[in-house]
This record gives structure tokens, C-alpha cells and sequence, in this order.
């Protein structure tokens, strides 16, 4: 029996893209990927001066800017039709379909035999233009919740799903002196209180600190009150590989929520997977069945100074094997692709 095809689609963002792919041919799966926004539509030029002037009578006389639009998109769907061509897929997965344009959609699946499915990242508020999209997947999961249990989705056949780790690395602990507690975010204003406090209560218990906050901004960096105890800059971004060569460092996640979010961020499986301690200020985690207040501690901005000493001094818990395994990759692209056997991922009501 020969590998099981997959088309795969999502945007580029700190490389999760590879390790996603890597991850999927790592059970066997022969993945293909199409970008919603590849470079040759980035570096799009007229073809003619014809379209050019095409555009210029339309937004001039018309207010009409979509000629050129237009052009990217037919462009796009000709070469992906063109690139699909030589295979049929079994599967197509899309996370985040709505940075997709629907006539794309459409193709992928007129060349996805099987199940297409959809998985949307972020809360469908947030980006209601894949709202209209949902009924084109032949399954559609969500990350937030709320959307599972918000009357205004009621009519469309919403699943909720979890995020998960990637199961194709192994934990390989580094030696290492001290405790050292590992975050890494982009900057974010509301999180900034929590980072300050955060970074106190650590420093205080003689933790070594590992904070990465790619940005260049000297205005964002001095709301930092312990900025020099930060790693900033843009050249310290971290690709979701060098990530997890961090957190196999580490002793400590640090885990601070971003708001815009209703749901678990990486950082939590990879957590529970590497065996590190999780401090997070996401009360969500005490719902999820592998919660363990040894292993984890939920915070807030009064509570952390009293509770940390303690924690810290703690020792883990281990959690049954077969909870931790059911968050892996290997077990949510079951869920996903509705295979069998597999152990159902739920999430919380």
C-alpha cells in the first residue's frame, strides 16, 4: 500500500508550516503544500501595459480596485491547478482557510478524493470571511470554544479540537546548572503586566531566565521594567524548530495568554511532553484531563509571589502515558482526518 497523499495548506508563520510537513511524512504521509500567498503573487507585475491600463481607468473612473486582485488570484489558481495536476490526494488539510480565496478552496478539493478538512486557529469572530467557507469542507474543527457554543454558528457543524505536540522529536533534557524558565512571544501590550510580574517573581527565586521577546521597538522595550534581563530584537526571532531545542533546555515554560485567544497555546502540550513545569496565567488548563497543580501552576498578578516558592520546591507528577499521548501529533491528525483507532480529543465545555 503506498503512502496516503495530503494536500496541505496554511500560512507560513514561524516556520510551524515545516514541522507540520515533516511531522506528516513522518506517519508516512506524501504532503504536498500549497501557499495561499506564494512569492510569485508577493512579486506580481502586470503582463502587459493593457492590464495596467485596465487598472488605472477602473480606480480612476470606477473606484474600482480590484482589477489587479483579480489578475493575482486567476494567476494563483492557474499555477496551483497546474502544480495538483500530476497526483490525487486522498486528503487536504487547511488551517486557517481564511487567508484562503474560495476559488482556491474549491480547486484543492475537486483534487481531494477522500475528506478535506478545515481547521481555524483563531476564533471565527475574529476572522469572520471563513464563515462562509465552512460548508465547502467536508469536516471544519475550531480551536475556540466559544464558537462550538455561539448561537450565531449554530446552523454550521462546527468541531472543536485541541492543539498538540509534535511527537516526531524526542525529549532529550540538556545538562545544565539552575532552573532555568524558558518563554517566547511576540510583544503584546496586554501581556506586559504579566511578563513584568512574571520575570520579578522568577529573578526573586534565583531562576534562570530565558525570555525572548522579538522586537526592535525602543518604546515596547522600555515597558519592560526588568528589560535587561530579556533577550529583544528581531534577529532573536525563533523558528518553531529552535523553539523546541529551547524548551528541551528548559526546566519551566512560562505560558502567558494572549487575549485574543480562547484555548491552550503550544506551549502547554509541549509542557506535558518534555515533562517541564508550566507556569501560565490560563485558567483554561485546569479544565483539561493531564491538570496537575505539581506540574502546573495557574497565576495571576496577586497570587504568583505567594504560590511560586512552593511550586518550585515541589516535584513533578507523572502523568498516566496514554493522556500524554492522546495530545500528540500523531493522535490529533487521526482526529482530524477521522481515523481509526484513535483516541477522541475533545475540547472542554
Amino acid at each position: 500500500m503506498g503512502k496516503k497523499r495530503i494536500i496541505l495548506g496554511m500560512p507560513k508563520h514561524n516556520n510551524i508550516v515545516a514541522e507540520i510537513k515533516k511531522n506528516l511524512e513522518y506517519y508516512d504521509y506524501d504532503v504536498t503544500f500549497v501557499d495561499s500567498n506564494p512569492d510569485y503573487i508577493k512579486q506580481f507585475k502586470y503582463q502587459n501595459n493593457m492590464d495596467r491600463v485596465h487598472h488605472a481607468i477602473r480606480k480612476v473612473f470606477y473606484r474600482d480596485k480590484s482589477y489587479k486582485s483579480q489578475l493575482k488570484e486567476k494567476l494563483l489558481l492557474e499555477k496551483t491547478d497546474k502544480y495538483l495536476a500530476m497526483k490525487q490526494y486522498d486528503y487536504s488539510l487547511i488551517i486557517r482557510p481564511d487567508t484562503y480565496p474560495l476559488s482556491l478552496l474549491q480547486l484543492i478539493k475537486s483534487y481531494t478524493c477522500k475528506n478535506m478538512v478545515g481547521y481555524q486557529w483563531d476564533g471565527l469572530n475574529r476572522f469572520p470571511e471563513v464563515i462562509p467557507m465552512i460548508d465547502l469542507f467536508d469536516n471544519f474543527f475550531v480551536f475556540d470554544a466559544n464558537d462550538t457554543k455561539n448561537i450565531d454558528f449554530k446552523n454550521y457543524p462546527l468541531k472543536g479540537i485541541t492543539n498538540f505536540y509534535f511527537d516526531m522529536y524526542k525529549p532529550e533534557p540538556v545538562k545544565h546548572t539552575g532552573t532555568i524558565a524558558y518563554f517566547v512571544g511576540s510583544h503584546i501590550l496586554e501581556r506586559v503586566s504579566a511578563v513584568n510580574t512574571c520575570i520579578k517573581e522568577l529573578y526573586k527565586n534565583n531562576i534562570k531566565l530565558n525570555f525572548i521577546i522579538p522586537t526592535n521597538d525602543i518604546n515596547k522595550i522600555q515597558q519592560y521594567n526588568l528589560h535587561h534581563l530579556i533577550t529583544f530584537g528581531m534577529e532573536n526571532k525563533v523558528s518553531f524548530y529552535e523553539n523546541l531545542r529551547n524548551v528541551n533546555k528548559s526546566d519551566i515554560l512560562v505560558d502567558i495568554i494572549n487575549p485574543v485567544h480562547n484555548g491552550l497555546s503550544f506551549r502547554v502540550y509541549e509542557a506535558l511532553y518534555f515533562q517541564k513545569k508550566l507556569i501560565t496565567n490560563n485558567p483554561l488548563v485546569r479544565n483539561y484531563d493531564f491538570y496537575n497543580p505539581a506540574n502546573i501552576l495557574i497565576w495571576d498578578n496577586e497570587t504568583l509571589a505567594k504560590t511560586l516558592p512552593d511550586f518550585l520546591a515541589s516535584p513533578m507528577k507523572i502523568i498516566n502515558p496514554e493522556i500524554v499521548k492522546k495530545y500528540s501529533f500523531g493522535n490529533w491528525i487521526k482526529n482530524i482526518l477521522n481515523l481509526s483507532p484513535n483516541q477522541k480529543i475533545k475540547l472542554p465545555l
